[in-house]
């Protein structure tokens, strides 16, 4: 038989077909007619017919497309191609190229060139290879790449052998016969196999094993024993596990990470989105666009890298449109088809592709893959034994069935750091939870899962206070996504609420750590709302409810007056439990409220009963973080001396335990606290380089933690006002860059308007146009939030923006306004400021000798309370005055008494600017005596 000329490799039992066909061409042919016709002495099921008429089709039609059998259900067959007879003309065989006459050709292989090169080269030193990997990931695909690229090699050819269509066992041999021209005249098929093949260089790509596995892999590794000129490369969901079987797992295509993808440039940079575009670009006239990328993006992710399910997909782009395409796949997944009817019927659809893995398992196989289906994401042996009780199976079960899906590529397994990890594909996890259903599991399940992340959380909150923060966030942060799921359920469709609240409690700690003050607070809303409800709920189960929801609720924008209640309420119930902890956890977080809405003398006297507790019960750690905010207090009243005593102390018992990063206990992580409190303190006691030096550190501590409200914390209390109050305008545009990233990432609502009011400060400094009035109206808008946490500092630094910008009037308003604040919250530690910007204003408005008056008295007080650095501004301003005034040596003698309290290598630029002109003015006295 000839094709253009050329021979064309055919076996006897499906020449002895095609004869029959073609001799009654356009007529149907029944089934039995063509068996006793082909088998006349044997018997033999029909599905051995259907072996070689699939094989037959394949080799008649090659790449040309073109049908020449066609089905008549039910009936037979029938040859519908053209047949033109000539008698007299004699058909000269001619010697032509036919090694790749049953290969089909190579597709699309975006992303996997790597893995072809290797499989390539694994052919290279092994006699067969099996490609691994779950169901639609491009085994196929790749495997033929392979068969292309090692075409060359081998002098006989290469032979494609399609499994799929071979139901049963015992027809697999007929099926490689066929595919490989044995003359198949013998009982023994596989013999006939090995004289077809005997002596010759082939390449046999065997393709979906899994269903006939252990057939397959006893007719390999005979014909590898017998043969020993051939190769075998097979796809499987599964390996051989024969001796001379090497194994390449193939991954899926590489998808973006959440989040990362901006552009479509970035994109395409992933192989998933590639194939996607590649697909959707032949149903239509599809281009990437930036908007459109991080949802393909996301799509191609939600896919997980799966490259039928992307192809899939993407042949819905024209149809659908990419956004309600991803909304399609995020709520029905299992709906997505193929319609190109070239494909196989297995891959015509992802449930039939899924079914046809499905049905391959035993029953403890699939059960445990059902209840396994409940995990959101990745899980461990100890969540697979958890769930297997609710499956019924014993630990010999379980593990062994474990295994068994592993294999299979149901599950993937990750090795790391010392443990394995699991995760079903989303594919397959969608899949499985619909048969969980359809076996009416779904309560069953969900109710074990729902308790065992309870106990999984429960002995987190256990071990939060002992283990590396690292170490208990890599274990806990991953299994987030499971939390919701059990709380969801529990609060919804199970109507479990006991289990709810129980829930919700032991993943207060895990919220804290990751920062998701208002995740957290929505649910300790949902959880107090049912406690109400309820007559038995245990007390400390609503003080714990209580003190996470005080905390949420000082993260709000807006600082809400009933915050105070909340706190007094969590301190009351610790007192009412006898719960030490929650007391210290009520009075730290009614002192820290009292500071931020600038009441620090009341503020004190709660930190001196949360002091006396913690050093009743020797909790040393609490007794810290009394002291350290005792410093802030102090500061705030004007006791900088106490303050940066206290502080420095503490720092240097920090600094000696050399304590690695902790979890947060009091909202933050206390070692950047302690740093950030003592910047604050070398601030204004006249260090302000050592102050900036130390708030960088605190910054860099907060960052190592990970934890995003300590990192905001430091930046938004002393990294950037105290770049801001040196003038170091690069790193306040730095730290508030940082600053509104956090914002970004997570909505901590308390720093949004102080985030907004150092944007329009740092414009201010710049000089820039309208600066100053946006940045009154900032203010304003925090001090409606009711933050007023250095109110009277910020109107002051308002004031002077106003003052530099030409606007007297308002400048003096927002001082006098800075001076009321300062009185009424006790804010002694600016007054200082306050005065100094009053002497200005009155310098401006025409009065020299106030403001000569306001700048000393502004000296006084700064020399009053300690704040060394405050004295040198107001000093600065009044020497100037003084020079005006031809009283250089006032002027002189008065800045050199305020230069004299700085070391020689304190680095501050206004010290470095008072000493320049300290210079100038003895210079000039000097002259003048002369």
């Amino acid at each position: 038989m000839l094709r253009d000329g050329a021979p064309v490799r055919i076996g006897g039992r499906a020449l002895d077909i095609l004869t029959m066909l073609v001799g009654r061409s356009g007529e149907i042919v029944g089934k039995k007619e063509l068996i006793d016709y082909c088998w006349p002495d044997t018997f033999v099921h029909e599905d051995n017919l259907k072996v070689n008429i699939a094989s037959l089709r394949r080799t008649l039609a090659s790449d040309s497309g073109e049908t020449y059998i066609a089905t008549v259900a039910g009936r037979g067959y029938r040859f519908v191609a053209p047949v033109e007879v000539d008698d007299d003309q004699t058909l000269a065989v001619q010697q032509a190229d036919t090694k790749s006459r049953t290969l089909p050709s190579r597709s699309l292989t975006l992303g996997r060139d790597q893995e072809i090169s290797r499989i390539a080269s694994m052919l290279a030193e092994a006699r067969c290879v099996s490609i691994i990997g779950p169901g639609g990931v491009g085994k196929t695909t790749v495997a033929i790449a392979v068969a292309h690229q090692e075409l060359p090699k081998h002098a006989d050819g290469v032979y494609f052998i399609d499994l799929t269509c071979v139901g049963d066992p015992q027809y697999a041999i007929a099926a490689i016969a066929a595919s490989v021209s044995a003359r198949q005249r013998s009982e023994d098929l596989l013999s006939d196999i090995i004289e077809a093949l005997h002596g010759k260089s082939v390449l046999l790509v065997i393709d979906n094993c899994e269903h006939l596995l252990s057939t397959i892999a006893a007719i390999a590794d005979r014909l590898l024993n017998k043969v020993p000129t051939i190769r075998i490369l097979a796809t499987s969901r599964e390996p051989f596990r024969i001796g001379s079987e090497r194994i390449y797992r193939l991954p899926t295509l590489d998808v973006p990470a959440t989040g990362i993808v901006k552009t479509a440039k970035q994109a395409l940079t992933f192989a998933s989105v590639q194939l996607f575009v590649a697909r959707a670009q032949e149903r239509g006239t599809y281009v990437l666009s930036d908007g459109d990328a991080p949802l393909v993006s996301a799509i191609c992710q939600r896919l997980d890298g799966i490259a039928l399910a992307i192809e899939l997909a993407a042949s819905k782009t024209a149809t659908f449109g990419v956004p309600t395409l991803l909304t399609m796949i995020e709520q029905r997944f299992l709906l997505l088809s193929n319609d190109v009817r070239a494909a196989p019927l297995r891959q015509q659809t992802l449930l039939a592709t899924l079914d046809w893995s499905y049905r391959l398992l035993s029953e403890d196989e699939a059960s445990l893959l059902r209840f396994l289906s409940v995990f959101a994401g990745a899980f461990r042996i100890h969540d697979v034994v958890a769930m297997s009780k609710a499956a019924g199976l014993d630990t010999s079960r379980t593990v062994d069935a474990l295994e068994r899906l592993t294999q299979k590529s149901m599950l993937s397994a990750e090795y790391q750091d010392g443990t394995f990890s699991y995760r079903l594909l989303e594919s397959t996890r969608a899949y499985a939870l619909e048969r969980q259903m359809d076996a009416g599991e779904r309560h069953r399940a969900l109710l074990h899962h729902a308790r065992h992340i309870l106990d999984l959380y429960e002995r987190a909150a256990e071990e939060r206070a002992l283990r590396a923060k690292s170490d208990w966030m890599a274990e806990y942060a991953s299994r987030i996504d499971d939390l919701r799921n059990a709380l969801a359920w529990a609060f919804g469709p199970a109507d479990d609420r006991v289990l709810g609240i129980r829930l919700t409690v032991a993943a207060i700690p895990l919220w804290m750590e990751m920062s998701s003050v208002s995740e957290m607070l929505s649910r300790i809303e949902r959880a107090l709302s049912v406690v109400h409800d309820l007559t038995d709920c245990p007390a400390d189960l609503v003080m714990k409810l209580v003190a996470a929801r005080a905390s949420g609720m000082s993260f709000a924008q807006h600082l809400a007056p009933a915050i105070e209640g909340v706190w007094e309420e969590c301190y009351l119930l610790g007192v009412k439990t006898k719960n030490a902890e929650y007391q210290l956890h009520g009075l730290w977080g009614l002192a820290a409220y009292l500071i931020y809405v600038g009441r620090p003398l009341e503020a004190v006297d709660k930190l001196c009963q949360f002091m006396a507790i913690a050093e009743a019960e020797s909790d040393w750690p609490a007794l810290a973080e009394g002291n350290r905010m005792m410093g802030m207090a102090e500061i705030y009243i004007g006791k900088i001396s106490s303050a940066r005593q206290r502080l420095e102390k503490l720092a240097a018992t920090q600094h000696r335990s050399r304590e690695p990063v902790r979890l947060t206990r009091f909202q933050a992580e206390r070692d950047a606290h302690v740093k950030c409190s003592l910047a604050i303190a070398f601030w204004i006691s006249g260090e302000p380089d050592r102050a900036m030096h130390v708030a960088q550190a605190a910054v860099e501590r907060a960052e190592a933690t990970g934890h995003v409200v300590s990192q905001s914390n430091v930046l938004a209390v002393c990294a950037i006002p105290i770049s801001l109050w040196t003038d170091d305008l690069e790193s306040a545009a730095k730290f508030l860059a940082m600053l509104e990233e956090n914002g970004r990432h997570q909505d901590i609502g308390i720093w949004r308007e102080v985030c907004r009011f150092f944007r329009s400060a740092l414009r201010a400094k710049r000089r820039e146009a309208g600066a100053a009035t946006e940045m009154k109206a900032r203010l304003e808008d925090l001090i409606a939030a009711r933050n007023l946490l250095r109110a009277p500092m910020h109107y002051s630094m308002v004031a002077e923006a106003l003052l530099g910008a030409g606007a007297i009037d308002e400048a003096k308003e927002a001082i006098e306004e800075a001076g009321r604040l300062a009185q009424a919250q006790t804010a002694n530690w600016c007054v200082p400021e306050i005065l100094r910007i009053s002497g200005l204003i009155a310098f401006a408005t025409g009065g020299p000798d106030e403001a000569e008056r306001l700048l000393r008295l502004a000296i006084d007080k700064a020399l009053e309370i300690g704040a060394l650095t405050l004295e040198l501004r107001a000093a600065a301003i009044l020497s100037e005055f003084l020079e005006d005034d031809h009283r250089c040596t006032e002027a002189a003698d008065l800045l050199a008494a305020s230069c004299a309290k700085f070391s020689e290598t304190t680095d501050y630029a206004q010290l470095a600017t008072a000493r320049a002109r300290l210079q100038h003015l003895l210079h000039s006295e000097r002259v003048a005596c002369i």
